[in-house]
C-alpha cells in the first residue's frame, strides 16, 4: 500500500496519526491497539519526508477530514538532524496545508483540528524508531544476553562490510533471531514482540493519549 492509497482509505476515527512509511504504520497500529486507543486513533502512512507537505494538503482538504477529524498527530524520525529542526519542518508543512501547528514538540495546538508533533526517538536527540526500540530492549535485563550477541556480531561485521545504518542493523539482527517473521519493526509488532509498558515507550504513549 502506497501513501496515495492511505489518502483513499475511509476515515474511521476522529484522531489521525500520520507516520513515516508503511513499516511505521504497521508498528503504530499495533501500539495504538495495545494501549486501548484503536477506537479513537488510526495510523496512516504519509510516505517519505519529501512528500509530507503534499500529503497534508490533500489530506486536510478531504471532506471527511474537515467534518470528522478533531486531531492530527505526526510522528517523524529525527535521523541525523536536531529534533527542533525537524519540528520546524513539520510545522511548515502544517501551515502549507492551512492547519495550525503546535507551539512546541510533544504538545497539541488549541485550534481545531488539534495538531501535535513527536520527533523520534524522544523529541530531544537525533535518531529514529529503531533507536527507541533498541533502548526498550536495553531497559529489560532479560534481553542482556541476546543484545551482547548482537553487539558482538556488529563488531565483527563492522570492519568487513559497509553498515549504512548501525541502529537498524542492530534491530534487524535481533529480530532475525526469532526466525518467525520478516525482521522489520512492523512485522515484529504484529508478532507481539514488544512490551508497550516499557519505560522507553512512555513518552510516546502519553503523546498518543494526549491527541
Amino acid at each position: 500500500m502506497s501513501w496515495q492509497d492511505s489518502l483513499r482509505r475511509q476515515i474511521r476515527t476522529a484522531k489521525q496519526l500520520l507516520v513515516e512509511g508503511r513499516t511505521a504504520e504497521m508498528f503504530f497500529r499495533e501500539w495504538i491497539e495495545a494501549i486501548g486507543l484503536e477506537e479513537e486513533i488510526e495510523a496512516r502512512d504519509f510516505g517519505s519526508i519529501s512528500n509530507l507537505t503534499e500529503y497534508l494538503k490533500v489530506f486536510a482538504a478531504l471532506r471527511d477530514v474537515r467534518e470528522k477529524v478533531i486531531a492530527i498527530g505526526i510522528v517523524r524520525d529525527a535521523e541525523q538532524d536536531p529534533p527542533a529542526a525537524v519540528f520546524q519542518s513539520v510545522c511548515l508543512s502544517f501551515a502549507a496545508a492551512k492547519l495550525t501547528p503546535p507551539a512546541a514538540l510533544n504538545r497539541t495546538s488549541d485550534q481545531a483540528p488539534r495538531t501535535g508533533v513527536f520527533v523520534l526517538p524522544d523529541c530531544k536527540r537525533a535518531g529514529m524508531l529503531e533507536t527507541l526500540c533498541w533502548e526498550a530492549l536495553q531497559n529489560d535485563p532479560k534481553f542482556a544476553g541476546q543484545l551482547e550477541c548482537v553487539a558482538a556480531y556488529i563488531d565483527c561485521l563492522r570492519p568487513k562490510a559497509c553498515i549504512r545504518n548501525e541502529t537498524k542493523a542492530r534491530i534487524w539482527t535481533y529480530l532475525s533471531g526469532f526466525g518467525e517473521f520478516e525482521p522489520q519493526l512492523g512485522r515484529s509488532a504484529q508478532a507481539k514482540k514488544w512490551d508497550w509498558t516499557n519505560p522507553a515507550f512512555a513518552d510516546l504513549s502519553a503523546f498518543l493519549k494526549s491527541l
